[in-house]
C-alpha cells in the first residue's frame, strides 16, 4: 500500500489524465460528426504520429491513478467486501480503457490502407473508453457511499462522490442523454477525487 502522500498524489492523475486526453481529441482538429468523418480525416494526415504518443502518456497517467485508487480504498478499511470488490473495479476500468487507447492508435495508423479496419477499430476503441468510464463511476459510487456510511473522510465530499458515481451509472444507461456522463458528471468526480487527494497531501 502507498504512503498517504503518495496516494494523495496519484489521485489527482485521474485529472491530469482527463486533461491529456481531451487536449489530444482538440489538438486534432475539425474530424466531423461521426466515426466515418473521423476515419476519413485520420486517412488524409498524419495526426497519428504524435496523438498516439500523447494518448499513451495519458494512459500511463491513468495508471498512476489507478493505483492511487486501490491504494486509496483500501486505506479505508481493508475489511469491508464492500470496499474489497470496489477496489477491483478501476483495474477492469483501466484495462478497457487501455484497450480503447490501442485500439484507437491502431485505427488512426491503418486509416489510410484499410477504412473497414480502421472503422471496427475505433468501435471498439470508443466501447472500451465508454465502458471504461462507466466501471471508474461505478467505483466512485461504492467507494463514497460506503466511506460516507462508514464516516471515513469529509463526509460531504464522500457523499458528494457517490451521489456523482450513482448519478454518471445511472446516466449512462439512458438513450440520448448518456453524453452528460463525459461532460459534467466525470469531470466532475474526478475532480473531487483529486481534492481528496489533496487533502490527503497536506494532512
Amino acid at each position: 500500500m502507498l504512503s498517504a502522500k503518495a496516494t494523495g498524489w496519484s489521485l489527482t492523475a485521474g485529472f491530469v489524465t482527463l486533461v491529456i486526453l481531451m487536449g489530444s481529441t482538440m489538438l486534432m482538429g475539425d474530424t466531423g460528426d461521426g466515426t466515418a468523418e473521423e476515419i476519413a480525416y485520420l486517412a488524409t494526415n498524419n495526426d497519428w504520429k504524435w496523438i498516439v504518443p500523447i494518448t499513451m502518456v495519458g494512459g500511463l497517467t491513468m495508471l498512476i491513478f489507478t493505483v492511487g485508487m486501490i491504494s486509496w480504498i483500501r486505506s479505508i478499511d481493508d475489511s469491508n467486501a464492500v470496499l474489497a470488490y470496489a477496489s477491483y473495479i478501476p483495474l477492469l476500468g483501466l484495462a478497457l480503457s487501455w484497450v480503447g487507447i490501442v485500439g484507437g492508435g491502431v485505427a488512426s495508423r491503418t486509416a489510410a490502407d484499410n477504412a473497414d479496419a480502421a472503422f471496427a477499430l475505433m468501435r471498439l476503441s470508443d466501447v472500451c473508453g465508454y465502458i471504461g468510464v462507466v466501471m471508474m463511476m461505478l467505483s466512485f459510487f461504492l467507494v463514497g457511499t460506503t466511506a460516507y456510511l462508514k464516516k471515513s473522510g469529509t463526509p460531504a465530499l464522500m457523499g458528494l462522490l457517490g451521489l456523482l458515481g450513482l448519478a454518471g451509472v445511472a446516466v449512462a444507461f439512458i438513450p440520448g442523454v448518456a453524453w452528460v456522463v463525459f461532460m459534467p458528471i466525470f469531470p466532475l468526480s474526478l475532480l473531487l477525487v483529486a481534492g481528496i487527494g489533496i487533502q490527503k497531501v497536506r494532512a
